[in-house]
């Protein structure tokens, strides 16, 4: 722990600290612009500029003193950047001498030569550093000709999302930066030189990246907006709610900024332990269904073969009056979009007052959701934070595409092997985007995941690296367990699941020899978990006989698909009926879209708009959207977070947990729920993992933006502010796994025989459904911008097939399977294996593909 002084005051900073970060030990912000903490620094704009001195030593080595007997000081000739100086022991620096104040005010001189003054029409004005620290540092006027500007482009589409002021650009890097360093997406570079240099886009579509919007948090300037924020509001005139996420399970923080009742943009609110100050573009810019002019404002109630407007009394009264009539048959659906209040009511309704456990979520994405015994059991230890794995822990991310599924995850864990040396072994039936940062890429065939899993298992018993005082004192069953798996060798589980052995074997050991073991498992995972219970049984022991349960950093995470996955499966919405009742009751979700679904004979529909299911309903109940009420959902890691009301409710529509509390009501059960508050309070007493969550605990540490320099306190320190530079916030409340909450439980290896592999003629090939960030779900569908980001439909071929079917990359080529056939174009690549064709789900003629079909293809 070095000492420095920095402005004469005393601190102690780590080994390796930057200058700059020094200084804030002590309060003093060194104002900036191409540093940013996030990024590698580069010291490109000097505006960060101080003196540095270090102790003086003589020619034996030793440290000289001064008159006063203080160690001397051997100031450097030259002024340092601060964003690329490291501190040693003894260093002194200054930040306020008359040096420095120059050297500042001939920056941002410089800087402004070039610069348009547009303050008054700019997005930034009001949070833009080169703003406030020009008001700050700067000269207060300039020596240039306003007619030697150098002048640029103004309006130019960087890509589909964001604009480009070229003019406004000083050059710091930072988007480049972030998107090489961060989000691993080499779309933007500079061209040209001089006055002339310039920031354009290096890909096909243009700034192609899932992350684009982050660039616009971490420029300095306005150089670069989003589409549909720009020139809507100033920002001052926006107000900023915490809110959560509402699309994947991983659950980002988010500002709500709402002005006039609408949101005017979305950007992330900081939060360590669950995205940084980063999110995925999709959450930031979907969000428009929230004040759709197709919302659902009042109830419907067919009459006369029409949907017809009626009130909420009339509605909630014939609700309740056919679900008397049904009594116990009667089913119900609750989607995993929906807050933990209102499925734990749901449930609640169907279990306790309609005497029915005919309640499920499993609709859509979410029909293939699986493991919550294993989540409950072994779920991650708390403290578990992906975005700071280190070298102690090893991630073994098995049927997942993070990328596509949730783009947060996929960034966190590059940070995690990138800059903290944690070790990520992808195993997956195809390649992802994820396995470029792996120490280990395991691509096996498509639903062999349990023979993958106990060739690893084999691995580790036949060379004893369980760890014995684990095994010995808190497993049971060992010796059946081992005799078996004794049929399944690791050359056999290899040849069924087509993996070379040495890469099974490398990967045991890694996994046997690792400290602490992460296994993420995601969609196509729980696909085959559905069809073969060795999936889990094989993961369970995994983890059993190498000991990696029941502490942070150890354990299993489930990628789930939708932001309130968990809950669902928390509050056990497990049924499989989709309609075999009398009477139906159908909460944010849309089974009818899944091809599949019968009508019964009274149907009920809750959601925000009038989708197919809602349609063909008997009522509909207009419900509100995230951004009109409170509540809380629960992440992929089990983080309970909270998020609040921003906007106005839309027309009549009620929150769901008022409305399901409604029909019980008049069904005679006895529920006074005034708010959401204390549906969270009963959930607390009643779910053992969630004894202690409340509203109170969650909202204690939540924080606003600190203000922007010139708008609070008038003597503030200047400072970098982005959107996302926030004060510490809540990460949320994260439920413990029975392994953490009982330290001596013992546990039982079962076995599960694996699922036998039936082969694919040489007609045929094995579709593997995939999912990508931006389909034509009802809610990217309401946001006309991100439209453009939206593919056609495709399919991917391996390059063997699709020469020996005689297709190229982009042919037509028609896909048949049961009684559906589907013309797309092809995309002819390496990514999946032979005998295997991928299509994304979802996208225009593609909904309800079924996983692990046999296909056939054909040229058109």
């Amino acid at each position: 722990m070095p000492k420095v002084i920095v402005d004469n005051k005393l601190t102690k900073v780590p080994n390796g600290t930057l200058v700059v970060e020094a200084a804030k030990r002590v309060g003093i912000e060194i104002p900036v612009f191409c540093y940013h903490p996030k990024l590698q620094p580069v010291g490109m704009c000097r505006m960060c500029l101080v003196e540095v001195g270090t102790p003086k030593r003589g020619k034996d080595g030793q440290i000289e003193k001064d008159a006063q007997g203080n160690d001397a000081i051997a100031w450097m000739p030259k002024l340092q950047a601060a964003c690329t100086t490291v501190v040693s022991d003894g260093m002194v620096i200054r930040t306020d001498t008359n040096q420095v104040a120059d050297a500042r005010r001939g920056i941002l001189e410089f800087l402004l030569t070039s610069h348009p003054l547009d303050c008054p029409v700019c997005d930034k004005g009001g949070e833009c550093p080169l703003q406030n620290l020009t008001m700050a540092f700067g000269p207060g006027q300039s020596r240039f000709p306003a007619e030697s500007k150098f002048h640029n482009e103004k309006r130019v589409p960087l890509g589909d999302l964001i604009m480009l002021d070229r003019e406004r650009c000083i050059q710091c890097s930072r988007c480049i930066r972030f998107q090489d360093e961060i989000a691993d997406d080499h779309v933007l570079g500079f061209n040209a030189r001089g006055r002339g240099l310039e920031i354009v886009s290096l890909s096909n579509p243009a700034f192609d990246s899932k992350y684009s919007g982050n660039t616009i948090d971490i420029c300095p300037v306005g150089a670069l907006t989003s589409r549909d924020f720009r020139l809507s509001a100033r920002v001052w005139e926006v107000k900023d709610y915490p809110s959560v996420c509402a699309h994947c399970s991983v659950g980002c923080n988010i500002l709500i900024g709402e002005r006039d009742h609408e949101i005017k943009r979305i950007v992330p609110r900081e939060n360590s332990a669950v995205n940084e100050i980063w999110t995925c573009d999709k959450g930031r810019f979907a969000h428009h269904f929230a004040f759709a002019p197709d919302r659902l404002t009042t109830p419907l109630i067919r009459r006369n073969g029409k949907l017809e407007v009626g009130s909420w009394n009339d509605a909630l009264n014939l609700v309740a009056q056919k679900f008397a009539e049904a009594k116990s048959d009667v089913g119900g659906l609750g989607g995993d979009r929906a807050a933990n209040e209102d499925l734990f009511l749901f449930q609640k309704l169907f279990r306790e007052t309609l005497g029915s456990n005919n309640v499920g979520h499993r609709v859509g994405w979410s029909a293939s959701n699986a493991g919550a015994e294993l989540v409950r059991v072994y779920g991650a230890g708390v403290g578990t934070i992906l975005g700071a794995l280190d070298k102690s822990v090893t991630a073994l991310v098995l049927g997942a595409d993070p990328e596509e599924e949730q783009p947060v995850i996929r960034l966190r864990l590059t940070r995690s092997a990138r800059a903290f040396g944690a070790t990520i072994i992808t195993a997956n039936p195809r390649v992802t985007k994820l396995a470029m940062h792996a120490k280990q890429s395991i691509v096996y065939n498509y639903g062999t995941e349990a023979y993958f899993l106990l060739g690893v298992i084999r691995v580790i018993l036949d060379e004893r690296l369980e760890v014995r005082d684990f095994v010995d004192t808190r497993v049971t069953n060992l010796d059946a367990f081992k005799k078996s798996l004794d049929p399944f060798t690791v050359e056999r589980c290899a040849q069924i699941a087509h993996v070379k052995p040495e890469k099974i074997r490398d990967a045991a050991r890694t996994i046997a020899q690792s400290p602490n073991l992460l296994i993420l498992f995601g969609r196509e995972a729980m696909a085959s978990m559905q069809n073969d219970d060795a999936v889990a049984s094989s993961i369970a022991a995994l983890l059993l006989i190498t000991g990696h349960i029941g502490r942070a950093n150890n354990g299993v995470v489930a990628l789930y698909p939708h932001n309130n996955s968990h809950g669902a499966l928390d509050f056990d919405l497990t049924s499989k009926n989709k309609s075999a009742s009398r009477a139906m009751y159908v909460m944010a979700c849309d089974p009818a879209s899944d091809g599949d679904f019968i009508k019964p004979d009274f149907l009920v529909v809750q959601d925000l708009f009038l989708t197919e299911t809602a349609q063909i309903a008997d009522v509909v109940l207009p419900a509100q959207s995230f951004a009109e009420r409170d509540g809380t959902f629960t992440n992929t890691e089990r983080r309970v977070q909270l998020f609040r009301a921003a906007l106005k409710p839309v027309g009549a529509s009620k929150p769901d947990w008022w409305i399901v509390s409604e029909i019980a009501k008049r069904l005679g059960a006895k529920w006074n729920y005034q708010n959401a508050s204390q549906v969270m309070d009963e959930i607390a007493t009643t779910v053992p993992q969630y004894a202690g969550i409340s509203y109170t605990a969650l909202a204690e540490n939540v924080k606003m933006p600190r203000a922007p320099y010139g708008q609070g306190n008038p003597s503030d320190e200047p400072t970098d502010i982005a959107m996302g530079d926030l004060e510490n916030v809540s990460s949320g409340m994260q439920w413990a796994s029975v392994a953490e909450r009982d330290g001596a439980m013992k546990f039982e290896l079962t076995w599960s025989e694996p699922s036998q592999q039936s082969s694919v003629n040489s007609q045929q090939y094995r579709l593997a459904v995939a999912r990508s960030l931006y389909d034509r779900g009802t809610l990217i569908s309401k946001t006309a911008i991100i439209q453009p980001r939206v593919p056609a439909p495709y399919i991917e071929i391996n390059s063997l097939d699709a020469e020996e079917l005689g297709i190229a990359d982009g042919a037509r080529v028609r896909v048949l399977f049961d009684a559906r056939v589907i013309e797309v174009n092809a995309r002819v690549d390496g990514h999946v294996p032979p005998s295997v064709v991928l299509m994304p789900n979802n996208l225009d003629g593609t909904a309800a593909l079924p996983m692990g079909a046999r296909v056939k293809i054909e040229k058109v």
